[in-house]
Formats: structure tokens, C-alpha cells, sequence
């Protein structure tokens, strides 16, 4: 098996529709001035098996270098374990021979790719990476969402969420340029009173809508009040994952968050995906208690989202 480097425009002819987004050419490409130096990595023996996006970043190669999750992407489906092996190793020497001394990549959760993701984790295990973060990430399986799905959820959730439907909210997807700032602010708003301020401006959300398919919800009241939003991109086959949500503290007693997620849920079915994934509620592994239990609360399941690292 040899390592090929290759350009953006060469990754994209060969690894023509990774398992997620973020592992796209396109998107890497539009986030290249983040990092020190973007490499696209092409495996292959009698074949191409693997491709790698990964960035110079303090003397480390990292992957992802601007999304929630990226590392090594199959070609295949069929990837044999023993394939995976060479690939890390042939990675640590092509790490070594650049001046770089240490290795670290982020996977998505197991519900992305299972199969795949389980041969990656005994690899890393027994070639010694360790762990350095375990963030847990939050998704809803949309198989569960029933007639039954009110009597499922936690009791807590329930009631407020019987709150929220007498509350006469309205959920739309935005459609016009104006909607869909209004969203953005919204959540906006709501991280700001929580001091904690987004990491992306909305032009950077609005270029990345333009790569990534993304749509954009608000909740409002009769007379017309933006109340809560979310903004959710199509980032794998049949999973949507929410980027940003949240409401007005103002209106936070109408239970916003409850109708939104279980709008959002409908939403998804209705379109025949999957999962919903509402991402991590962990910060370097340490739990945000309030965030967890909502997440829990409303029917999600948990699954670990690692982060592998060794030095090289």
C-alpha cells in the first residue's frame, strides 16, 4: 500500500461521495484558510481504499481542522480490517517524514457507519492511540417517532410538551434570505444571555448553506414573534444534524425547545431520513447535566463521539 498526496480537485474525482460531508473535498477545500496546510491523502494498494483529509495545525496532524467529525473514509464498504492496519501505519510514517509528531482525528458517533467505525476502533486501540476525548453525542433514531412517541419520552417532557401544543407556536421552514437571518439571530440571542457566543458568523453559515444542503426552522407566535430556530444540515444519507438551536429566554414558560424538537423530528420522517443528530453535550468530555437530561428527556439515544491521538 503506498500514501498518495494529492489535490483537492483529484480527491474529489476518486473519493466522489464519502459517508459524511465533512469528509467532502468541497467542504475542506472552503475551510482551507483555517489551518497551516490542508493535505488530501489518497491509500492504495491494487486499488484506492481509503482517503484522508487532514491539516497541519502546531506541529499535529489533525482531522477534522473545522467540522465536528472527519478521519479516514473508506471507499468501500467492504474495507478489510487488515487494510485499515496498513493505512495507520503507513499515516505515521508519512506524519513522521513531514516534520510532524503527532497524529489526532475525531470519528462520528457509531450510528454514521457502524461496521466501518468498529474496525477503525479496534485498529487504533491496538496500534496505541489513546483517548483523548469522549464527547457524548445525542440522536434521535426517527423509527421512533410514532403515535406512540409522547407516552415514551420522559415525564417531564411530556408535560411540556403538551404545554407547547396548546400554546397555538407555529413551526415553518424558512425560505427567504430575511427568514433565515432571523433564525440565526435567534440563536444568536439565546447563546449570547448564555455567554456563550457562536462560533460561526452568519456569513459563514450562509457560505457553508451554499456546500452543505441546510435548512432553516422558526417557531413563532400568533403574532408572528420569533420565538425559537434551528438551523440542520444534511450531512450523511438520511442524517440531518442540528448545527445551531435555541430560543428567547423570554418565551422559554411555552416550552419552545420541546415543540421545536419534536417539529423537527416530524419534519425528517416526513422525509424519510434516518436520524436526527442534535450533536454532543459535552465540552472535553465534561458534561453540560441540563443539556444531557433535555436531550435524554425527549427520546434520544446516546452514542460516544471519540477523539484518538498519539505521538508519533
Amino acid at each position: 500500500m503506498i500514501i498518495e498526496e494529492v489535490s483537492s480537485d483529484a480527491y474529489r474525482t476518486i473519493l466522489r461521495e464519502p459517508y459524511h460531508i465533512f469528509a467532502s473535498a468541497d467542504f475542506n477545500v472552503h475551510n482551507e484558510k483555517k489551518a497551516e496546510h490542508v493535505y488530501y491523502l489518497l491509500f492504495k494498494d491494487s486499488k484506492y481504499r481509503l482517503g484522508l483529509i487532514a491539516a497541519k495545525i502546531q506541529n499535529t496532524l489533525v482531522s477534522p481542522f473545522s467540522a465536528p467529525f472527519g478521519g479516514f473514509t473508506p471507499l468501500h464498504d467492504d474495507i478489510k480490517i487488515q487494510t485499515i492496519e496498513l493505512a495507520v501505519d503507513l499515516l505515521e510514517a508519512w506524519t513522521r517524514e513531514k516534520g510532524m509528531n503527532r497524529i489526532k482525528f475525531t470519528v462520528p458517533p457509531y450510528f454514521y457507519q457502524e461496521s466501518y467505525l468498529s474496525k477503525m476502533m479496534n485498529v487504533v486501540y491496538r496500534k496505541k492511540f489513546i483517548i483523548e476525548n469522549l464527547e457524548l453525542n445525542f440522536h434521535f433514531d426517527l423509527i421512533n417517532l410514532t403515535k406512540e412517541y409522547a407516552q415514551n419520552i420522559w415525564h417531564n417532557a411530556r408535560k411540556n410538551l403538551h404545554i407547547a401544543l396548546a400554546s397555538n407556536l407555529t413551526f415553518a421552514k424558512c425560505d427567504s434570505p430575511e427568514q433565515k437571518e432571523t433564525a440565526y439571530q435567534v440563536i444568536q440571542l439565546n447563546r449570547s444571555v448564555r455567554g456563550k457566543p457562536l462560533r460561526m458568523s452568519w456569513q459563514e453559515v450562509l457560505a457553508t448553506s451554499k456546500i452543505i444542503p441546510a435548512d432553516f426552522f422558526l417557531i413563532s407566535d400568533t403574532n408572528q414573534n420569533a420565538m425559537a430556530s434551528a438551523i440542520v444540515f444534511e450531512v450523511a444519507t438520511k442524517v440531518a444534524l442540528v448545527i445551531y438551536w435555541g430560543d428567547i429566554p423570554d418565551f422559554q414558560h411555552l416550552k419552545t425547545m420541546n415543540f421545536l424538537s419534536y417539529k423537527i423530528f416530524e419534519y425528517y420522517k416526513e422525509r424519510d431520513f434516518d436520524f436526527v443528530d442534535i450533536g454532543y453535550s459535552t465540552e472535553d468530555s465534561l458534561p453540560n447535566y441540563g443539556l444531557c437530561e433535555f436531550k435524554e428527556s425527549i427520546g434520544c439515544s446516546i452514542a460516544p463521539k471519540y477523539s484518538f491521538a498519539k505521538n508519533v
